[in-house]
């Protein structure tokens, strides 16, 4: 072997080494916490009827449905198509349910027999498949982390702050629900963009980043939204560099590889159902939840801010008086707000609209662009309380996140914004149109764990000084750069 080619497989055999070492860390530590976490949920919990029971219907119907909604499940062969929420999350199920028979005994006992007790609520495959989703999700933020600053310590700084979080991903391994395959769509297209940032030729992890969000949208469709917001923040950096014309096509890449994914879903609901959309009727119900809460009084207003904060419901009661922060929980007490949205609210909506086909549109025009201030004012506290992933975790992590953004803006480091501003943009979305929940908004992980590897980093360099953090950073940088 020559001088050049032995010198050229060195730094790769150093990669593949790291990758192992970080691959081997994550899935120990993430296997321990599954192994002493909670026994799984069952499958009445949550919103985990809903997907369970369409995943029935698309294995034993050959067909998408809306499957039974909230309601006690049951079997019908008549239900008919339907397109209430998206297809990929049931598509999940419903092919591990094929593959894995203790999940397709305890999915149709579930369904056929309406959950009688005696049925079992058994998915190891789902289950399994989704925490190494989850490994994969913090070996993509080690990545991006070493991508997005060129240096190994911070991406080791970031990855633990990141594993500190991981009882909370662990959680939503056993739940059935998009938590999981949402987050290692976009933490996948976050990877591609920082790739796309670094690169010379960036065509390929563009379309890549676009593919990997329309799959997550295909999860989620509120992920649909980010689409085009993040072509417009593209395009908008591309008009302000050299050659805006290649940029501009390179956004239209993006975006075209996102229709691509989404496009055939769209398709099947124009010619199976006359409706050339998402969906129908989720976006409604969601919309009717979240606008019930600009019922809040003024004083109401201000308390929303204390109940909101992690540890928000005692230091509203020793603040504001017992049960102060009582209508902003979620739950189905006449109390609440989300239970007007979901009773007395939703049911007026739909008669003032003229029916359920009516009232998303009734809703935008005369609740939110009739009184626009007063939403984008709820909406902000709405958003804060999904922010705290992890309570204490994410209150830290997002004050140190805010500013490392406002950086990123100011020097125009695209790998930094393509972490930063997607789950800044989601987390305003949430807010305005969902009664925000930190589930939603769990790829502010990734930003948020750089930001605290940056900010150890940082501390570091301070505390040991120039003669001694001189070796460090800047050559751990330097061999990134060479060799990573």
């Amino acid at each position: 072997m020559s001088r050049v080619s032995a010198a050229t497989t060195r730094p790769a055999r150093l990669r593949g080494s790291r990758t192992l070492v970080v691959a081997a860390i994550i899935a120990g530590w993430l296997g321990l916490l599954w192994w002493q976490s909670r026994p799984p949920a069952e499958f009445r919990t949550f919103d985990q009827p809903l997907y369970l029971s369409i995943a029935y219907d698309l294995l034993h119907l050959r067909r998408f449905t809306d499957g039974t909604g909230f309601a006690t499940p049951h079997a019908d062969p008549d239900r008919p198509p339907g397109m209430e929420i998206m297809p990929l999350y049931p598509a999940f199920l419903a092919a591990t349910a094929w593959l894995d028979p203790e999940f397709d005994r305890s999915l149709a006992c579930f369904v056929q027999q309406s959950d009688a007790p005696s049925c079992p609520h058994q998915a190891p495959l789902p289950r399994t498949l989704q925490f190494v989703m989850t490994a994969a999700i913090y070996l993509m933020l080690w990545r991006i982390a070493v991508r997005a600053t060129g240096s190994q310590r911070i991406a080791a700084l970031s990855l633990g702050v990141g594993l500190l979080a991981a009882p909370v991903l662990i959680r939503s391994v056993n739940m059935l629900m998009t938590e999981t395959l949402a987050l290692f769509f976009t933490s996948a297209a976050m990877t591609a963009a920082v790739a796309a940032a670094k690169a010379r030729r960036p065509l390929r992890w563009l379309l890549l980043a676009g593919a990997m969000l329309g799959l997550a949208a295909m999860t989620r469709p509120a992920f649909v939204y980010l689409l085009p917001a993040a072509a417009a923040v593209g395009a908008l950096i591309a008009v302000c560099r050299p050659r805006p014309a290649r940029g501009l096509a390179l956004v239209a890449a993006f975006l075209l590889a996102g229709a691509v994914v989404i496009g055939p879903w769209v398709a099947r609901n124009a010619v199976v159902l006359s409706r050339p959309a998402m969906t129908s009727g989720y976006a409604a119900l969601v919309l009717a939840q979240r606008v019930a809460f600009d019922l809040m009084s003024w004083r109401q207003y201000g308390a929303f801010y204390i109940c909101g904060l992690p540890d928000g419901s005692g230091m509203g009661n020793l603040l504001l008086g017992p049960n102060a922060c009582e209508p902003f929980q979620y739950e189905y007490r006449p109390d609440t707000f989300y239970w007007i949205g979901n009773h007395g609210f939703m049911q007026s909506t739909i008669a003032a609209a003229g029916g359920p086909a009516h009232q998303f549109d009734y809703l935008l025009h005369h609740d939110i662009l009739a009184h626009p201030f007063w939403h984008a004012l709820v909406s902000i506290p709405m958003a804060l309380r999904g922010l705290w992933i992890d309570h204490y975790w994410g209150l830290i992590l997002a004050v140190l996140c805010v500013p490392l953004t406002l950086r990123a803006v100011r020097r125009g480091d695209d790998a930094l914004l393509a972490v930063t501003l997607p789950g800044w943009f989601m987390l305003a979305f949430h807010g305005a149109v969902a009664v925000n929940q930190e589930r939603y908004n769990l790829m502010l992980m990734i930003p948020f764990s750089l930001a605290g590897g940056i900010a150890l980093e940082r501390a570091w360099q301070r505390w040991a000084g120039p003669g001694r953090a001189g070796s460090g950073p800047d050559a751990d940088a330097a061999a990134t750069r060479h060799g990573s």
